[in-house]
């Protein structure tokens, strides 16, 4: 039976879950060079002075992956690698486009050029790197390449050349290489080809085998994936493993499991161990279609990241543990190599990097999750069960002198003591714990960046059969046999430090306002400034506060402001003789509506993208024009307008539109619905509600949608899109016919 106990006294402990026990068998279930699961992506479209950074350098080279992916994603299908004779530097030369292709001259190298879509119009950038820069940059890593060449835009010729450039003449050796990138997806350039088909599974497969015959017939020993599809659903591997298995040597995926709606730490990190039943799925077509060859084929994740949103669940602690916990569910399903995404991506709220600049170069959570692996595990993978520990996890592996155990535990208030089996070995009296917690990082919600970032710390502990793990944390206990050669590389102690509050300067009055109280400086210091394990706090003000106490045993102890009122709020937090305030202004916030889109210009300046007509009607309104949305079926995108500079993004609190409808408006047997969307880059999906289109038969609806939380106001700043879809409330694709009108859209600001 778990058992909980609390630390009571004037400062607060953390709980602490004991009557957990790890049962390892010492035995190896898997073995592989872990290093093959390390790798990240690098992209032709970073800024040269943080690619090539000192401190990126020396962090990438200690982490030590096997693998780095190239040019970078969805720029693969756009990207003309070599630019001799088209592109100068400056300018291209248009007359090279023949037919929607451009005509390289291969017999020497040029930096490449950027594609705008299927079309083959150039894009306005090019980027500030090109694959030379990269191939480089790889191998001055120790690294090996995976190169994904064009498909959405490129031919065969264009994808053996560079092979031809690359492993003939530059002496690269590139191994392994992908066709294509995310085909299936509607955001990827090549999805919709360039005759205005669509790219199916069957057509992805006819262009895989005509990409690997040419490619092949340069190098022999080539490595040639795919599908390279964006999720574990993997659309078109069935139709690859049948038509072109016998071109196909390894499996390409991707994954960003984390849905969007999910906030809780327990919740996002269970979402890291979604590989089973995939991985199975995948096994069992590879033996249905190349039974033969099931050996052989290999199984590749060369994008992968906890979510595609790139907000703060991608900036702070929580991004490391999920790392870390989704390498460990990687190599414990025998996912042969891997690259995350990405190295240097970055947005306003969080991104996808392993490394952000603040002034200098900080390694991200993220980072020190991969570096858990590198460092302080092994190539052998152990059978672990764990009992009797909630949202706890456990991994163990083991070398020729030493078990590694890791544990990760996501509980953020809570200690866990865990009692290890290992049955039939002996081991040394002395161990070392690894730990990433709050101490070794912290990051800023408010500023959206690191407020340190710092090695994880290593410290010697006795071992005494019980493995205790701090609240909110991943910690590697490095157990070596007796008579093995023991490390030791203790974490200095430092001087007392002070602490500190930390509050935003403004909030509003309808949300909840999170809030910090933080050791300063270097926050390993295990000595501290406190006389106890954390700090009393008081609140005044029009506020109320959620606790009385915080635990700083791990650095960082987190409180809620609950707003009563608008005004000053004061927080003062007491550890022993030492005392600190903070205060945080309350608003409240004056609503208004500003109308972005009335549709008297031009429609070209509306910033409009549908799947049907958009026109504008001038005979619905007096005086007055309206957009008008041909309804000739059900398509995905009714109507979706970018949202242009100049609105004040931070402060969107909602959508106000007036819809109405055509008199020869029908749809049979079945109601029809506008659903609106809003889209963040931190968010694509914001469902603000729907209206019935029935309801307009009479004129004009004016509609308010509020967003249907006030933390989505946390991810406004990154809004780039106002999205209405048509759909059927009862799921028919009955026929519908008519026109939808618009006017008056715009925004609730608050």
């Amino acid at each position: 039976m778990m058992k909980r106990r609390v630390i009571t006294g004037m400062m607060l402990g953390a709980i602490i879950t004991n009557g957990a026990t790890l049962r390892v068998n010492p035995e190896p279930v898997r073995e592989m060079d872990r290093f093959r699961l390390l790798g990240s992506n690098v992209g032709v479209f970073y800024k040269p002075r943080e690619v090539f950074d000192a401190d990126v350098q020396f962090y990438l080279r200690d982490l030590n992956p096997t693998y780095l992916r190239i040019p970078g994603g969805s720029w693969s299908d756009r990207y003309v690698w070599n630019g001799n004779g088209v592109y100068d530097g400056n300018k291209i030369d248009m007359s090279k486009r023949v037919k929607g292709l451009w005509q390289v001259d291969y017999s020497d190298y040029q930096p490449g050029f950027c594609l705008e879509d299927s079309q083959g119009n150039p894009y306005h950038w090019h980027g500030d790197l090109d694959v030379a820069a990269l191939h480089d940059f790889v191998k001055d890593k120790g690294a090996e390449e995976i190169v994904t060449v064009n498909v959405g835009t490129g031919t065969p010729e264009m994808a053996a050349e560079w092979v031809r450039w690359a492993n003939v003449k530059m002496g690269f050796g590139v191994k392994y290489w992908e066709i294509g990138n995310e085909l299936e997806g509607f955001w990827e350039v090549g999805h919709i080809q360039a005759d205005g088909t669509q790219m199916t599974g069957e057509l992805y497969a006819q262009k895989f085998v005509e990409f690997a015959k040419a490619m092949k017939a340069v190098d022999p020993t080539l490595k040639i994936g795919g599908p390279v599809t964006a999720n574990l659903r993997a659309e078109f591997l069935e139709a690859t493993l049948r038509d072109a298995g016998d071109w196909l040597d390894f499996i390409s995926i991707h994954t960003y499991p984390v849905e969007g709606h999910l906030e809780k730490p327990e919740e996002i990190i269970r979402q890291a161990f979604v590989l089973e039943k995939p991985i199975q799925r995948y096994r069992s077509l590879i033996e249905r279609y190349q039974s033969a060859r099931s050996d052989e084929i290999e199984i590749a994740i060369t994008e992968w990241n906890s979510k595609v949103q790139e907000d703060r669940t991608t900036g702070d602690l929580l991004s490391g543990l999920w790392n870390a916990a989704f390498i460990g569910e990687m190599f414990r399903h025998q996912v042969d190599f891997a690259t995350h995404w990405d190295l240097l991506t970055e947005t306003e709220e969080g991104g996808h990097g392993l490394f952000q600049f603040v002034g200098r170069c900080m390694p991200k959570a993220q980072y020190w999750g991969l570096y858990l692996w590198s460092k302080h595990m092994g190539n052998q993978l152990l059978e672990t069960e764990l009992l009797g520990a909630e949202n706890v996890y456990a991994f163990a592996t083991r070398d020729a002198e030493r078990f590694y155990v890791m544990l990760i535990n996501v509980n953020r208030d809570e200690r866990v003591e865990v009692d290890l089996e290992l049955p039939q070995l002996k081991l040394s009296d002395v161990g070392r714990r690894v730990t990433l917690s709050h101490r070794e990082y912290f990051w800023d919600p408010y500023t959206h960046q690191p407020k340190w970032s710092r090695k994880p710390s290593e410290q010697d502990f006795a071992m005494g059969g019980r493995l205790e793990v701090p609240p909110y944390s991943a910690r590697v206990f490095e157990l070596p046999l007796e008579g093995a050669r023991f490390r030791s590389e203790l974490t200095e102690g430092f001087g007392d430090e002070p602490f500190e509050i930390m509050l935003p300067e403004q909030a509003s009055v309808d949300a909840p306002i999170e809030g910090w109280v933080l050791l300063r400086d270097d926050p390993q210091d295990p000595r501290g400034v406190l006389q106890g394990d954390g700090a009393e706090l008081l609140v005044s003000g029009p506020a109320h506060i959620d606790v009385q106490n915080v635990s700083l045993k791990e650095a960082a102890g987190r409180f809620f402001l609950t707003p009563t009122g608008a005004g000053t709020v004061t927080v003062e937090a007491r550890a022993g003789n030492r005392v600190v305030k903070q205060a945080v202004e309350i608003e409240k916030f004056q609503e208004r509506t500003e109308m972005v889109w009335q549709f008297e210009d031009r429609i070209s300046d509306w910033g409009v993208r549908s799947d049907y007509t958009v026109t504008a009607e001038d005979t619905v309104k007096p005086n007055q024009r309206v957009a008008a949305v041909e309804i000739d079926g059900f398509k995905k995108e009714m109507a979706v307008f970018t949202i242009p500079e100049g609105v004040q993004k931070k402060r969107i609190a909602g959508v106000v539109v007036e819809l109405g409808r055509s008199a020869d408006f029908q749809c049979q047997d079945q109601e029809v619905a506008v659903r609106v969307v809003l889209q963040s880059l931190s968010n694509h999906w914001i469902d603000l509600g729907s209206v019935i289109i029935d309801e307009e038969v009479d004129g004009w609806k004016h509609v308010e949608f509020a967003l249907p939380d006030a933390t989505f106001r946390q991810v406004m700043s990154g809004a780039y899109a106002v999205y209405f879809e048509l759909y059927s409330t009862g799921g028919k694709s009955a026929p519908v016919t008519g026109k939808i009108y618009l006017d008056n859209l715009g925004f609730i600001l608050k």
